[in-house]
């Protein structure tokens, strides 16, 4: 058995965790380091001294993206059975007052302020459309031309009113977390857009958000260890990797094969990196990202809500600090009889004012609130103070955006198990790092299929012979056995889900064998075509589907562009990995609608993989989210952004026999299999 550690035991780590359990099992023992003596990092949740009132004082909400499509830390929330509750408001605290959004600033600063804010909310709208947002970080970000310019920038070119232009500031800069000269356009987009309906909805876990952080720790299989800070992370003598920490009584070494480091990005460079490849490319590492965004919070009980009805929402926003958010934590939270206000100072206001003493903070935060709402220092109970200097990123993602293989492994040639984690590489939310927590579990999952593979003696051969065909994957000849991996039916269907009805259409098989398929097809109508690059099974074709099962490889295919309507391709991780990327385009070059990705994959379930041998043969082992990476790069993106029909793609797969166990462990490896052609704006 392999033994992985995981350094950081916030939430980046323990998601981790979770997905190595669904995804691995028993199949590797997972040690978790964490420096501090709580689990949870940046999400907390707590009670004030003097009364039983809650409060958040790390991360503020959860971001919803339910409304444009699959959600998968709401998914995961619902899987703990936790209640959420939603958050909403329009108030903002501009000019000494509270005003009602854009309405609001009509009626205070008149109609060529409201026009200017609703012209560039459309302008932003225009710019990104819900499902681009949805989408999230991507290469496709690096061709939109906000991403170069400053937000600033954006803002004096695009907003001429100098009223609009502040409000704009104040009603973004708490998510942002920086000033507008510190991040780009189009991360300061994204922020605008959340004020618009149809982007994003916001939650907080009823009983508090920390909650998640304990269902989390509830279904880990984990060893967790409290107070043990990694020092160092290297190579041992055994070519094992080597972590050096204090353990609250001294040193301690310990040996893995495997490493997670789920930090935040402000902690990745108080860690010494042994080696001098593996020192050069975390420096890299941490250089790229190297974009710190600030928050203060303050929490304030009150004995009573003394505001009344005059705060309408879950939070407004305020022109105070140069801009932050201040939440009504009642409109969420038990907080019995009390009031509690519950201020998020970001950027540069949190780094300055973070150098002030508790105190002097409380009556900064006391002195910010709008006259209007009565007397806060007569109702004062508590005042509590937490300082995340550095905790967000003021481009997450990175500028231009990289590959998710290169953000989360920064050294593969002499260090492919050391892997990363954090929401830097995403967004800077909780989805951000739940996202990062799969697509790095992923990566390990492949490696982790190496070495046991190596453990066992039975190293990955990617050699494709005569054998190789003769006993297919374990059950005799490829012309008896072809049909329990490809059911002609099932894929049409699946087709047919898709795009639409598959008869009648022209269809290329890209690995084909002795064109078994290619033939099932054409008896089903749909013109199917094949092509297949091993001489020995080709010449096994029938007769009659000579014409139709051509001899090439898939890296220079003769066929002319747009040839056919579909591809159904299980060949590509047969491909030398620089031969791919040619392949994917010559794939993209001679389809015309879209193409069904079956190659294996290193997250498919280890039995199945087992059970068939299934990576004999196999010269490019990656993931479902890998290879999308490498669609999306070259001509093509998921079918599902168009049209969600996994569910239904779920029910074949089931009726099919095809589901876990069998071939897929779950929709979403469905919906990584499914590509549309996309126009290529260079064409234009």
């Amino acid at each position: 058995m392999l033994d992985l550690a995981i350094v950081g035991g916030g939430p980046g780590g323990l998601m981790s965790a979770w997905y190595l359990k669904r995804k691995l099992g028993d199949l590797c023992r997972i040690t978790i380091y964490e420096a501090s003596d709580r689990l949870g990092g940046k999400i907390v949740t707590r009670k004030f001294d003097s009364a039983p009132a809650m409060y958040e004082a790390g991360v503020a909400e959860i971001y919803d993206y339910s409304m444009t499509g699959p959600d998968p830390l709401r998914e995961l929330i619902q899987h703990f059975g936790l209640q959420t509750i939603p958050m909403d408001a329009e108030q903002v605290q501009f000019g000494g007052e509270l005003l009602d959004d854009v309405a609001g600033m009509r009626r205070k600063y008149g109609a060529k302020t409201a026009a200017a804010i609703e012209a560039f909310r459309k302008r932003c709208a225009d710019e990104l459309t819900p499902i681009e947002y949805y989408e999230g970080v991507g290469a496709h970000d690096n061709e939109n031309p906000w991403a170069y310019k400053t937000a600033e920038q954006v803002l004096d070119e695009e907003v001429k009113d100098e009223i609009a232009k502040r409000f704009f500031k104040v009603m973004a800069r708490s998510d942002i977390a920086t000033e507008s000269h510190n991040t780009n356009g189009l991360n300061a987009l994204k922020n605008y857009l959340m004020d618009v309906d149809g982007y994003i909805g916001l939650y907080s876990i009823q009983n508090g958000n920390e909650q998640l952080i304990e269902c989390l720790q509830s279904e880990v299989n984990a060893d967790i260890q409290l107070n043990h800070r990694v020092l160092t992370v290297g190579k041992a003598p055994t070519g094992r990797y080597q972590l050096k920490m204090m353990n609250g009584k001294g040193p301690e070494t310990r040996d893995f094969d495997l490493v997670l480091v789920c930090l935040p990005h402000s902690w990745l460079a108080t860690m010494g990196w042994e080696g001098e490849q593996l020192r050069k490319s975390m420096v890299k590492h941490v250089a790229y990202f190297d974009r710190p965004a600030h928050y203060l919070r303050v929490s304030i009980l009150f004995d009573a809500p003394f505001w009344g009805d005059k705060i309408s929402g879950a939070w407004f926003m305020s022109e105070a600090f140069g801009g932050c958010c201040v939440y009504n934590e009642g409109a969420r939270h038990d907080v019995g009889k009390h009031g509690v206000l519950n201020w998020l100072i970001p950027g540069s206001d949190a780094l300055a004012f973070a150098n002030l003493s508790d105190q002097e903070l409380i009556d900064a935060a006391l002195k910010s609130l709008p006259a209007s709402l009565g007397d806060a220092r007569a109702h004062f109970m508590e005042g509590k103070i937490h300082r995340w200097l550095s905790s967000v990123n003021a481009i997450p993602g990175g500028l231009p955006v990289r590959d998710v293989m290169t953000n989360h492994r920064p050294e593969p040639k002499e260090h492919p198990g050391i892997v990363v984690v954090g929401d830097y590489l995403f967004d800077s939310t909780l989805n951000g790092l739940l996202d990062s927590s799969d697509a790095a579990t992923d990566i390990i999952l492949t490696e982790m299929m190496r070495l046991r593979r190596e453990q066992e003696g039975k190293p990955i051969s990617n050699k494709i012979d005569r054998d190789y065909f003769e006993n297919y994957r374990g059950l005799g000849p490829y012309s008896e056995a072809w049909s329990h991996f490809t059911d002609p039916d099932y894929l049409t269907k699946l087709i047919g889900i898709v795009w639409g009805n598959a008869k009648g259409t022209k269809l290329l098989v890209a690995g084909s064998a002795s064109g078994e398929l290619v033939g099932a097809l054409r008896d089903r109508g749909i013109d199917a075509w094949g092509i297949e690059n091993n001489r020995a099974i080709h010449a096994k074709t029938p007769k009659p589907l000579k014409k139709y099962n051509k001899l090439g490889s898939i890296t220079d295919m003769p066929f002319k562009d747009g040839s056919f309507d579909y591809v159904f391709e299980t060949s590509l991780c047969h491909i030398a990995p620089k031969q791919v990327v040619r392949a994917i385009c010559e794939l993209n070059r001679v389809v015309k609608t879209g193409l069904v990705f079956g190659s294996i994959t290193s997250d498919m379930a280890p039995a199945v993989i087992d059970r068939y041998d299934l990576l004999r043969g196999v010269k490019k082992l990656g993931t479902w989210w890998e290879w999308s990476e490498l669609f999306f790069g070259n001509g093509f993106d998921l079918s599902m952004h168009r049209k969600d029909c996994a569910d239904a793609l779920w029910t074949a797969t089931l009726a099919a026999n095809k589901g876990p166990g069998q071939w897929y462990a779950d929709a979403d490896s469905l919906r990584y299999s499914f590509f549309d052609k996309v126009e290529n704006e260079d064409d234009d």
